[in-house]
């Protein structure tokens, strides 16, 4: 039976933003008119000099701290700058683990930055799965992972697609209202890894008494198989706040049950959302995460070790890299190859469907590993109809002061505002999000042009303005990994995460 459904398009993104007049903000506007009114003074007791230097000062800092360019002021490129050099001066950038490490020895082979103070909590939910939740004790936070084996949309109808993508907006719909949840994550890791570790299972799987002729043909068709073959893993990360849910910096007991007790809902709400069967990772499965993350390059002796029951790493407190060099900027080095990220600026220029995504999430061998991470920060309902609000009257001063007619994106934008507005009274949620994307390479020239020339063509044609990483390539690195890092509780003004609402 064929499906003649029609893709559903999605596009009702808004860019959070203070009203502008000739392109600055309001305090870029304050700081001009006070400058100006000084000078003013200053002229009309004839002090000419004085009056050019206040000019100057003004026109300084509102260039210098106020205006960004590509994303960044002056200002804040030059702080980058001087935090990354000190760092470098500090031997800070440079992370190394092992008998090596100036670490203490209990801490030796820990997953570094933010992930440094990280541990394992391990238990049994309600439907008799293994977990292990990640205590984020500097903030603390408790995060679960979810391993998801969805189909794809290639491999369904277009109407059961459209279905999961509603679902899905519910689950996102549902973050807002979820006691002590202060975000969530959602990570497609993709690859071209080696096929080693499937032909070996294969072989493995033959029955010792088979017919030589049918062990013969077998071992000609796994012989015929590719070198290496394409895997993508998608992962859902819930973080929660811990002293929300009755934990204390000191036992966290209380919060763990609770999370304990919310995780098979989680479960369901991610199946319907076409998430396949999701699973709770335990420890071991996240310290793979990691080291397939460091070490990518390994992937075909880890398959190979793991048939044979070893595993490289299989607890948390052992998953950091051999060696972590973050002091060239945007390439950061680490065990062998290298990787960079960037990071979405503002939210996609036009109406998406859910086939839009298929070439960033896919596997692509212009790189040993890519993973795209989606945030998600929830909004309590009275916090949203603040900032539509908000929207909205930041839509029509636009309209109002814009020299000439409104463009055609100024009505454009008024009317998803106020389409938002109506929609959040008919109790529709908001939620902040954010795209960042890390691409690991060979630590060649000839590798980083080719994944900078694959990763920039395959932003492109997301109609998505964003901008490199430059300076803090360790923190965006870990903040792309599953283990629910959320920039905005580890830093008080995130440049990005303000950059899309839906």
């Amino acid at each position: 039976m064929s499906d003649n459904a029609a893709q559903e398009k999605f596009g009702n993104w808004l860019q959070p933003a203070s009203p502008r007049l000739y392109g600055l903000s309001i305090p870029a506007l304050v700081v001009s008119a006070a400058g100006l009114m000084f000078a003013l003074l200053l002229m009309m007791k004839s002090l000419f000099v004085a009056a050019l230097i206040v000019l100057l000062i003004a026109v300084l800092v509102v260039l210098l701290a106020m205006v960004k360019f590509g994303g960044r002021t002056i200002i804040g490129k030059i702080t980058d700058s001087l935090s990354l050099a000190t760092r470098k001066s500090s031997g800070s950038a440079f992370y190394v683990t092992g008998a090596l490490s100036t670490l203490p020895p209990e801490d030796a082979e820990r997953l570094p930055g933010a992930l440094l103070d990280v541990e394992t909590i391990s238990g049994t939910d309600g439907l008799g799965r293994n977990y292990s939740l990640l205590h984020h004790k500097a903030v603390n936070q408790l995060a679960a992972v979810f391993g998801c084996s969805p189909d794809g949309a290639s491999m369904q109808e277009q109407s059961m697609v459209n279905a999961q993508v509603s679902k899905y907006g519910s689950w996102l719909s549902s973050l807002s209202v979820e006691e002590g949840l202060t975000g969530a994550t959602v990570v497609v890791d993709s690859a071209s890894e080696s096929s080693a570790g499937t032909c070996a299972a294969i072989r493995e799987d033959v029955a010792p008494g088979a017919p030589a002729f049918a062990k013969e043909v077998l071992d000609h068709a796994v012989g015929t198989l590719p070198a290496r073959s394409a895997v993508l893993n998608v992962y859902a990360t819930m973080v929660w706040d811990a002293a929300t849910l009755g934990g204390t910096d000191k036992d966290v007991s209380s919060a763990v049950a609770e999370v304990a007790a919310r995780l098979p809902g989680q479960s369901e709400m991610l199946r319907e959302a076409g998430a396949g069967s999701p699973e709770p990772l335990v420890e071991g499965e996240l310290a793979h995460v990691a080291q397939l993350a460091y070490q990518p390059m390994r992937d075909q002796e880890m398959a190979l070790d793991a048939l044979q029951g070893r595993l490289a790493v299989n607890d948390w407190e052992h998953a950091g890299p051999g060696f972590f060099d973050d002091s060239q900027g945007r390439v950061v080095f680490h065990d062998g190859v290298a990787s960079m990220t960037l990071m979405m600026t503002v939210p996609p220029g036009a109406h998406i469907t859910s086939r839009s995504f298929d070439r960033i999430f896919g596997p692509n061998a212009k790189f040993l590993r890519k993973r795209v991470a989606l945030f998600y920060r929830p909004v309590d309902p009275g916090s949203g109809a603040r900032i539509v609000d908000k929207l909205v009257k930041t839509a029509d001063w636009k309209i109002s002061t814009r020299k000439g007619r409104p463009t055609s994106w100024d009505r454009a934008a008024k009317l998803v505002a106020e389409k938002t507005e109506q929609e959040l009274a008919q109790g529709a949620r908001l939620s902040l999000f954010s795209m960042m994307v890390t691409v690991t390479f060979a630590p060649d020239q000839k590798s980083y042009r080719d994944a900078l020339n694959q990763v920039k063509s395959l932003m492109n044609q997301l109609i998505m303005p964003y901008r490199f990483v430059e300076h803090a390539g360790s923190a965006a690195f870990h903040t792309t990994l599953p283990f629910g890092v959320l920039p905005w509780r580890y830093s008080t003004t995130p440049l990005w995460i303000g950059s899309g609402t839906k």
